[in-house]
Formats: structure tokens, C-alpha cells, sequence
């Protein structure tokens, strides 16, 4: 068995589906590994310029992340594709504003997003699709935060939150990003182009009128404790019905078992 495939094996062993919304082919989920034999490995299936790229990182941390961050990348682009060529053969290509796409199967719409605790990947072959995770641990200041980058009801969603002000920051900005990424845009854009209610039962509020308005939009909101993910689709058709989910799978707190 040479590297490519072992690789394969432990991410099967280690990749977590998580339900898909009609949208969506799969959804995986990956814990970090904190084993640097299987880092190690990973590295095998990187490209020289990924491995370089990995050595400019500050902390061994981050340069431990970019690697599985990669090898994970390429573990959904085989399974999108359904090849059975050596991961270190699918190649991606990038947008100019970043969004990664496969060289030979650019009509699939891929999606990727990580935090400290996992790593989220999402493919599509109807619909363009966003996704993001957060970490619900990091330290941040959400009002501020919010005061910055949300629209007015978003702002007081979150101050009205009280104990639940940061659960709610989190939903709407992955959210958001999820969505900026669904219309291959980057925080850039505009957070406030975008507008969520997640008090209550979860619905698109506002959308880019370029970008078809909300009615083009579905939204899946993943509650699940440890980490925070959400996924945006854009149906370039626009005439099915939008969905807006909220996944309230219940799971332990350890995220690697969701």
C-alpha cells in the first residue's frame, strides 16, 4: 500500500459525515490530529510548493494545520470526483479572490473551511456553496465586533443575547462567510451584504440583488456543541424553494465525535 492510500485509509477512518441539506453531495467533518506520524504522512501528498508554503509558518501549530488542512482538501476532491488516482494527483487551482476549485472538474463546487479543533469540507454539483466553522472558545468581543461588520437587527440579536450573545455572534458570522463564499467572495465584500435572523426559526433576511436576492439563497446552520459551522447555497437556477435548517443533531462535547 503506498502513502496515497494509507492517507486515504485514515482519513476514512476519521472523517465524520455530517447530514447533508438537499444542496449538498456530502458533508465532512475532520478532527486535528495531534499524531505527527500521521502529519508526517499527510506531507506525502502535498506539493513541493504546499511543503515550502508549510515552512513559512511562524508556529509549529499553524504549519501542522496547513498540512492536514491540505491533505484534507484533496481527500474530498478525490471523493467529489470519485477517482482513484493518488491524492497527491488531484489538483486545485485557486480564484483571484481564493476560492479553490479542481483543475479537471471545475463544474463542482467545493468548499472548505477550519478552526483550531477540525476541518469542514462540502461539494456541490447543482449549486454554488459556502461554508465556515468557528472555534466557540477563541476570545473575541462580539458586540464590537458586530457594531462593525452586522446590519442593525443582526447587532441587536446579539446584545439581546445576554448569555447566548456569543452562540449568536458565532451563527451569524459563520453564516456570513459561508454566504460570502457561495458567491466566490471574501470578507471584502461586505459582511452586512448579507443578513440572517437566528432567534427563532433561521431565515435568510437579505441577499445581493446581483447575486439573485435572498429567494436564490438556502441556509443550513449546524448546532452542534464544540464547534460552530454553517453552510450557504446559491442556486443559479432560483426556482426551487429555499431552505433554511437548523441542524440541532445532538452529539457529545468533544467535537471529534460529531
Amino acid at each position: 500500500m503506498n502513502d496515497s492510500d494509507l492517507v486515504k485509509e485514515q482519513f476514512s477512518g476519521a472523517v465524520r459525515d455530517w447530514p447533508s441539506p438537499p444542496f449538498a453531495q456530502r458533508v465532512l467533518y475532520l478532527p486535528v490530529s495531534s499524531d505527527p506520524e500521521a502529519t508526517k504522512r499527510w506531507m506525502s501528498v502535498l506539493s513541493d510548493a504546499e511543503l515550502r508554503r508549510s515552512d513559512g509558518f511562524l508556529t509549529e501549530e499553524g504549519r501542522v494545520l496547513f498540512i492536514q488542512r491540505r491533505a484534507f482538501r484533496r481527500y474530498c476532491g478525490a471523493l467529489a470526483t470519485g477517482s482513484q488516482c493518488r491524492l497527491s494527483q488531484v489538483i486545485f487551482e485557486e480564484t483571484a479572490n481564493g476560492r479553490p476549485y479542481l483543475r479537471d472538474r471545475p463544474d463542482i463546487w467545493l468548499s472548505f473551511s477550519s478552526c483550531r479543533l477540525g476541518f469542514i469540507g462540502a461539494w456541490s454539483l447543482t449549486h454554488a456553496i459556502g461554508l465556515d466553522v468557528e472555534d466557540p472558545v477563541i476570545e473575541i468581543e462580539e458586540a464590537e465586533l458586530a457594531q462593525t461588520y452586522f446590519t442593525e437587527s443582526e447587532i441587536q440579536a446579539v446584545e439581546k443575547g445576554s448569555a447566548a450573545c456569543r452562540q449568536t455572534f458565532l451563527q451569524l458570522w459563520c453564516l456570513k462567510e459561508a454566504a460570502l463564499k457561495s458567491i466566490g467572495e471574501g470578507l471584502p465584500f461586505g459582511l452586512d451584504s448579507f443578513e440572517f435572523e437566528v432567534n427563532g426559526d433561521l431565515r435568510i433576511v437579505n441577499a445581493p440583488d446581483a447575486h439573485g436576492g435572498p429567494a436564490r439563497f438556502s441556509a443550513h446552520l449546524f448546532d452542534r456543541p464544540g464547534v460552530c459551522a454553517a453552510l450557504v447555497a446559491r442556486n443559479p437556477g432560483g426556482q426551487e424553494p429555499q431552505y433554511a435548517i437548523r441542524d440541532r443533531h445532538s452529539c457529545a462535547a468533544n467535537s471529534s465525535l460529531c
